[in-house]
């Protein structure tokens, strides 16, 4: 089917555009988006991650830098090279910054999701161009003339809707995992960083009203208008309310002063170190890089970017083997353990992962394995999420995070009487989602791998079409 279709350079269907090198004194904090390279997520979606502004007064003089629904982007120099983006209508208005090419469709014969795929899958054979010593890039007349096959537009269609099916589950995935992590986070912060039933309880002593009952509402969330829904919490199951009932009664009714502010009375500061471990990375020699397969993942900082990585390690660009492992004398991080980058500016985007299986993590990168097993792997998750590391670097030019300060950080537990208690109802609330959270990833892994298997047989001709997942 392929033999066809006619092949084309890129140059006759579509046109190639470079941003603008704006100025830092040009950005302001709100007005027209200015879209930059780091504003390119693994998967090619568009976030708003350390977005930058210019005043929309401004932006009028480089209206000829907007960017259009579905326009495809190029990354053509420096460290991210060859990574590729789409815009979307939620995406505008945008202009675009220096660094990159929009590639866009010059009529209505090229369906311009098509394009992206078909430039995605592409792009591959784009970075074995690059030249340059300093910094890699990608010369124009290589990125003008490169060759691909244009099927007739009810075929780019299908291949696009195809396509375009799998990939929007794959996102509406990421966001039900992203509403899911923020649930976690919102009643992690209502527990331990605002105490809101132990302010609950105050409030209701002030009024006359039972505390318990105002911390079962604080605790359980059925109460957001002023705790004026209490009576739902008698249509709770009896073993649910005497639970929710038994967890109140461990939060205590006042607020004393201490190092941190105001925390509640018989709660205490503790050292991380008292509630994980943590370890360093290992060394990755070049001579094992490069396998696809193995019984260990490798994991360097990038492989955080990874589509389906945003939550836990599902996939990484490296894998080794035990004999392996031993060689480099690479320490094992558990499952159940956090990662994140412990140098340079990676540090400073304050990201956090969690491990699902023995993984191995490369010198730029640390873990930290709870103290009380797996099963408190979603609270250590939390708790770290909660801290700003980057206030903890030392260096200015390269940024890094030393072990012994990590271990000296000061966070608020429970009073020891009543944090085992609170942990392990907190963890049977905050596991399921997380449990969602990985088998809704899972299911996104499935779809990558169907897709990236599909899409360079749909637009060779090789497969017949697959509508819809």
């Amino acid at each position: 089917m392929s033999a066809e279709w006619p092949t084309v350079q890129l140059q006759d269907v579509a046109e190639l555009k470079g941003g603008y090198a704006f100025k830092s004194e040009e950005y302001t904090d709100s007005g027209r988006f200015v879209l930059r390279t780091v504003n390119i997520d693994g998967s090619g979606r568009i976030t708003r991650n350390g977005a930058t502004f210019v005043s929309e007064e401004k932006s009028k003089e480089y209206e000829r830098f907007a960017l259009q629904p579905w326009d495809t982007l190029f990354v053509m120099v420096g460290a991210t090279l060859g990574k590729t983006g789409i815009v979307k209508e939620s995406d505008l208005p945008a202009l675009l910054n220096q660094n990159m090419w929009v590639v866009r469709a010059k009529d209505d014969k090229v369906n311009q999701r098509y394009l992206y795929y078909v430039f995605t899958h592409k792009s591959k054979d784009l970075l074995a161009w690059a030249s340059g010593a300093a910094r890699e890039f990608v010369r124009r007349d290589d990125f003008r003339t490169m060759e691909l096959a244009l099927p007739p537009r009810e075929v780019q269609d299908e291949i696009a809707n195809s396509i375009g099916a799998i990939d929007d589950k794959i996102e509406l995935n990421r966001q039900i995992n992203q509403t899911l992590e923020q649930i976690a986070q919102t009643i992690f912060k209502n527990w331990f960083v605002d105490f809101e039933p132990v302010k609950a309880k105050i409030e209701a002593k002030a009024a006359g009203r039972d505390p318990e009952r105002a911390a079962m509402c604080a605790i359980s969330g059925l109460c957001p208008n002023g705790y004026k829904l209490e009576p739902e919490l008698d249509q709770l199951p009896p073993e649910q309310y005497q639970q929710l009932a038994a967890t109140a009664a461990l939060f205590p009714d006042e607020l004393v002063e201490s190092e941190l502010g105001l925390i509640p009375v018989g709660w205490e500061h503790q050292e991380l170190s008292a509630l994980c471990q943590f370890a360093a990375g290992s060394a990755f020699k070049p001579e094992h890089q490069g396998q696809s397969e193995g019984e260990y993942p490798f994991i360097k900082v990038s492989d955080m970017n990874l589509e389906g990585n945003e939550i836990f390690i599902r996939s990484a660009q490296n894998y080794i083997f035990e004999p392996q492992r031993k060689a480099m004398n690479s320490k094992l991080h558990p499952s159940g353990a956090t990662v994140f980058a412990k140098i340079g500016v990676a540090l400073l985007s304050n990201r956090r992962r969690l491990l699902r299986v023995p993984t191995i993590v490369d010198n730029n990168m640390m873990s930290a394995a709870p103290c009380g097993g797996e099963s408190m792997s979603c609270y250590l998750y939390l708790l770290l999420s909660s801290i700003d590391f980057t206030v903890f670097a030392n260096g200015t030019a390269l940024p890094y995070l030393n072990v012994s300060d990590l271990k000296k950080i000061q966070v608020v537990v429970p009073s020891r009487n009543s944090q085992n208690q609170i942990w392990d109802f907190f963890n049977r609330i905050a596991s399921p989602l997380f449990e969602k959270i990985y088998e809704n990833s899972s299911q996104s892994q499935t779809l990558i791998d169907l897709r990236d298997s599909l899409l360079p047989k749909l637009i060779s001709g090789e497969a017949p079409f697959y509508k819809g997942v």
